[in-house]
C-alpha cells in the first residue's frame, strides 16, 4: 500500500505541475472547438451553482498529458459474491478501487489480484477531483468530446464537490451521475438539437441501469446457494450470455452507445465497477418526480440530508 500511495501522490503532483494557466490571450488561442467547449465547461458550472451546487475554483486551468485519460481504474470482486474488493484512504475512506497515473502499474495490480483468484475489471478515468483538496487541472482530451458530455462531466465533478460521502461510493457516484444528466438536458433546453442527443443518451443510461440492476439480482440469486469460485464462473457463464445476446436485444435502445455490452468479458468486477454509476440511478428518477421535477429541490434535499436513499432503494448497494 505504501508504494502505490507514493504513486498515486508522485502522480498527482506531476499533474498539479503540468497546469496551464488559460487566461483571455491562452483561450482566444485554442481551436475554435476546444473553446467552445471550454467555455461550456465553465458556463456548466455557473448553471450547476444556479441549482445549489458548489462554487469552485478548479478546473481553471488546462493539463495535457499526452494521453486520452488521466489514471486507469481497477475493480476487484470475488467469482462468487458482488461485494468490490474496498481499500481505505485519507480523504475519500473505503472505496472499490484504485487508481493508477501508469497503465503498465495498472495491469501489474490486475494481474496480481487475479492471482489471487479474484474478478478484476480495468477501465480509463479521462477525469477526477479531489475535493477540493487542490484546484483539479481540466484535462485538454476532455475539451475534444461532444459538448453535451463536456457539460454533463463537468456537472458530475462539481456534485461530488458539493455532496460527498466517505465510503459510500454507489451514492456519491449514483447523485453526480443522476444529477449532471439532468442538469445538462436543462442546460441545453434552447438548443434542442443538442439536449435531443443528450436525452437520447440518457434514456438509454436508464435502459441500461435496470438491466444491470435485473442482471445483479439473478447473480444475487445464484450466488446465495454459496458456490465456489469456479462454480460460480460455470454457473454464471449462461446468465452472462443471455444477458448479452437475448437481453440486451430486447431493450429499447435509442442509440449505440451501449452497444459494446454485447462483446464484453463479463465478471462480477465489471458488475459492481458499473453498478456504482448506474444502481441508484433509477430510484433518484423516482424522487426527482415526487418533488415535482424540481432539480434544485433535489439538490438541496441531497445537501440538507447528504447519503440518504430514496424510499424503497434503502439496502441498494
Amino acid at each position: 500500500m505504501l508504494a502505490y500511495l507514493a504513486h498515486a501522490g508522485a502522480g498527482q503532483v506531476r499533474l498539479l505541475w503540468s497546469r496551464e494557466s488559460l487566461d483571455a490571450k491562452t483561450i482566444a488561442a485554442l481551436p475554435p472547438g476546444e473553446r467552445e467547449d471550454y467555455e461550456a465547461f465553465r458556463s456548466a458550472l455557473a448553471f450547476g451553482e444556479s441549482l445549489g451546487l458548489a462554487h469552485t475554483t478548479s478546473f481553471t486551468r488546462l493539463a495535457d498529458t499526452g494521453k486520452d485519460w488521466l489514471v486507469q481504474v481497477v475493480t476487484a470482486a470475488p467469482a462468487n459474491k458482488l461485494d468490490p474488493v474496498t481499500w481505505w484512504f485519507p480523504i475519500v475512506g473505503s472505496v472499490s478501487y484504485r487508481g493508477y497515473f501508469d497503465a503498465e502499474r495498472a495491469q501489474a495490480f490486475a494481474a496480481e489480484l487475479r492471482g489471487q483468484g479474484l474478478d478484476v475489471y480495468v477501465r480509463p478515468s479521462p477525469l477526477y477531483t479531489t475535493l477540493g483538496w487542490f484546484e483539479d487541472p481540466l484535462p485538454r482530451p476532455i475539451l475534444r468530446w461532444p459538448i453535451e458530455e463536456v457539460v454533463d462531466t463537468a456537472i458530475h465533478e462539481q456534485v461530488h464537490l458539493t455532496v460527498y460521502i466517505e465510503s459510500d461510493v454507489a451514492y456519491n457516484e449514483g447523485l453526480a451521475t443522476f444529477v449532471a444528466h439532468q442538469a445538462t438536458a436543462a442546460f441545453f433546453r434552447d438548443r434542442p438539437e443538442i439536449a435531443e442527443r443528450a436525452l437520447a443518451s440518457f434514456a438509454d443510461e436508464l435502459t441500461y441501469a435496470r438491466m444491470l440492476n435485473d442482471l445483479r439480482a439473478g447473480l444475487d440469486a445464484l450466488y446465495a446457494s454459496g458456490p465456489t469460485p469456479d462454480e460460480a464462473r460455470e454457473r454464471r457463464a449462461p446468465i452472462f450470455a443471455r444477458y448479452q445476446r437475448e437481453v440486451y436485444a430486447a431493450q429499447p435502445w435509442r442509440t449505440k452507445r451501449f452497444a459494446g455490452f454485447q462483446t464484453l468479458s463479463l465478471t462480477n468486477a465489471w458488475v459492481v465497477g458499473n453498478r456504482d454509476y448506474l444502481g441508484l440511478v433509477p430510484c433518484f428518477g423516482k424522487e426527482l418526480a415526487e418533488l415535482g421535477g424540481d432539480l434544485g429541490a433535489f439538490v438541496r434535499a441531497h445537501r440538507e440530508k447528504p447519503g440518504h436513499r430514496p424510499p424503497g432503494c434503502e439496502a441498494t448497494p
